[in-house]
């Protein structure tokens, strides 16, 4: 191995280079063959040294820091597959903060690879908002080896089904064999437990040539609390804020929270550029804390839309906001902060308010009824953003809803079940169907949860891997706390292996085949619906009677009516008939089984669509 030399490309320009473009340079970049340029930000470390796992008998070689505390070099005789660690002022071995891949997990070497790829997808245009119908998935749940390309091979299944776009949950590395993806701290590295960083673009270029889109949910609020050695390396962590899952990023530090910014924003573009995701999904935003005028996840979309004019694509943002934030969607220029959509939890939580009211899977409160009213009228119930009070509110005007995604189960909504229980197990089948023809055939924007289609019988559960015994235990208690009523006495642990090897989900063929007929065609008629241009907002008429549980959408054009009537009821609390009114010919029928026609028992929808001459 030859001496280390400064990287001329690199000398002294890092902190005027734009933030689109830093992502290029962070950790290990193949120069050639045999050459590798590092690049490091730790400003308050004086030397960066950098030593090979197969060379150990060798001096550590020290980078050369620059301006804005960025340490880079070039090094000789070392390319793909070479794996190297850092060490800060001569500290111990650690992870490259910018590692591209962990072969061995967190706590090992990080790894060169090649960041070139043969992508096939040059033609790929994306899904435009208004055809987004999202799936959500956990790679290592989804398929039984939970890897990136069996997870390629499940595709054709989700495209049959009618989805148009999959929303990975987060695969930045993290510790231990399994993880839901929150506890991430190699924020540039894909979890080596699902497969290589090839396999992982071999999955979206795989999904673009079926004409899927693919979206990556990712976490800026907080690192996870094991192999986080991020402070070791510089001031990457809060010493103002914290968060109940693990430190805060320093966003607002008065001396380092620029460059700091500027590293997270990297990591986003990254996702973006070299692994070609079409979106990503920002995780509780609310919680990203940020105490600068202009707030981290407003410069994030600004800069993802400089990088967005370049490269010619339209990736879309989606924000955790959990509850309507009107900022959220409004452009930059007036004061918001220009994502595409948010995730709007108030239409979930109001049906499951009827369906099982009393119980409570978030820390909010829903109304039986009265709320699922307010949300199908006015798009919410509750409202904040991320520097105000988040709370129930009268709305003035309707939210934009074509911007919400809607669901009626997540992971977090089935997760945060103690039994990991999903919607049908909690209620019926009737149920989930009459609840899913509400969902998709709303002008928002529709999100599945893995196994929903077939009603997957295996739960999902929250699981966990950490080495260290007290991370463990505080796993386990930890959620007692956040979640205080519920019944915790029964259940799998967290930490037990059958915790993730139970929410496998499972092959379709084993699952409701009816169901899935049920959504396929619900599917089919939205994507019909959505091409006629009857399935907008402005189309839409609601009406309700809660007292009954009757909910009924009303889409008129002049050339069309299409009118869903859904009832919604606590299983076998009532079975009584509820008449309704609509027009034109029945084309979808839950319990087709009975021969009522303008009249629907609970847990019960159906279809109508009028043509006018």
């Amino acid at each position: 191995m030859g001496p280390i030399t400064p990287s001329v490309s690199l000398m002294n320009n890092l902190v005027s280079l734009p933030s689109h473009e830093l992502h290029r340079y962070l950790g290990a970049r193949l120069v050639s063959e045999s050459k590798v340029e590092f690049c490091v930000w730790s400003p308050t470390v004086d030397c960066v040294h950098i030593s090979l796992e197969d060379r150990e008998d060798e001096e550590p070689f020290a980078l050369q820091k620059q301006d804005g505390g960025y340490h880079v070099g070039t090094m000789d005789c070392v390319g793909v597959g070479t794996r190297y660690y850092c060490s800060f002022d001569g500290g111990p071995r650690r992870p490259d903060p910018a590692s591209r891949f962990q072969p061995d997990g967190v706590h090992g070497p990080s790894q060169v690879v090649c960041r070139d790829f043969s992508w096939t997808d040059s033609d790929w245009q994306g899904v435009p908002r208004h055809s987004l119908v999202i799936y959500e998935l956990h790679i290592g749940a989804f398929t039984e080896p939970g890897t990136f390309r069996a997870a390629a091979a499940r595709l054709d299944e989700l495209i049959d089904l009618g989805i148009t776009a999959i929303e990975l949950m987060p695969v930045a590395d993290c510790a231990g064999r399994w993880n839901w993806g929150y506890d991430g701290v190699c924020l540039f590295a894909p979890n080596r437990n699902y497969g290589t960083t090839d396999d992982l673009k071999f999955l979206v270029n795989t999904a673009h040539a079926k004409g899927l889109a693919v979206i990556l949910d990712v976490v800026y609020n907080h690192l996870g609390p094991e192999g986080n050695y991020l402070a070791e390396a510089g001031p990457y962590l809060s010493r103002r804020h914290s968060t109940v899952w693990g430190s805060a990023p320093n966003f607002d530090d008065p001396k380092y929270g620029l460059e700091l910014r500027r590293f997270f924003i990297a990591n986003a573009i990254n996702w973006l550029d070299e692994y070609h995701f079409d979106g990503l999904r920002v995780d509780a935003v609310h919680c990203m804390k940020d105490d600068s005028e202009f707030h981290v996840i407003t410069e994030l979309s600004q800069v993802v839309r400089s990088w967005s004019i370049l490269a010619k694509r339209s990736p879309l943002l989606i924000a955790e906001t959990n509850v309507f934030d009107p900022e959220m969607l409004r452009p930059i220029s007036h004061g918001g902060t220009e994502f595409d959509a948010q995730w709007c939890d108030d239409f979930l939580h109001s049906v499951f308010a009827i369906v099982r009211p009393g119980e409570h899977l978030c820390h909010r409160r829903y109304e039986a009824g009265a709320d699922l009213d307010q949300t199908l009228r006015w798009g919410y119930v509750h409202e904040g953003t991320f520097r105000e009070e988040r709370g129930r509110v009268q709305p003035g005007a309707s939210a934009e809803v074509s911007g919400l995604v809607y669901s009626i189960q997540h992971h977090d909504f089935i997760g945060n079940h103690p039994l990991g229980k999903r919607l049908h197990q909690l209620t019926s089948v009737e149920t989930q169907r009459a609840a899913s023809a509400l969902l998709l055939l709303l002008p928002s924007i529709p999100m599945l949860f893995m196994g929903e289609e077939f009603c997957c019988e295996n739960p999902f559960q929250f699981f966990v891997d950490f080495g260290d015994a007290g991370l463990r235990t505080a796993v386990v208690e930890g959620r007692k706390r956040e979640y205080p009523q519920h019944d915790w006495s029964t259940g799998v642990l967290p930490t037990d292996a059958a915790a993730f090897h139970d929410s496998k989900i499972g092959s379709v063929l084993n699952g409701d085949r009816e169901m899935r007929a049920w959504y396929r065609d619900l599917l089919a008629h939205r994507k019909r619906w959505i091409g006629s241009g009857i399935l907008q907002q402005r189309h839409l008429m609601v009406d309700s009677c809660v007292e009954t549980g009757l909910f009924v959408l009303c889409y008129r054009t002049d050339l069309s009516c299409v009118t869903v009537a859904v009832r919604l009821s606590v299983l076998g609390d009532r079975d009584d008939i509820c008449d309704f009114t609509a027009y034109g010919k029945l084309i979808m029928d839950s319990c087709p089984e009975q021969t009522l026609t303008l009249q629907l028992l609970p847990n019960h929808a159906k279809i109508f669509v009028q043509e006018f001459e």
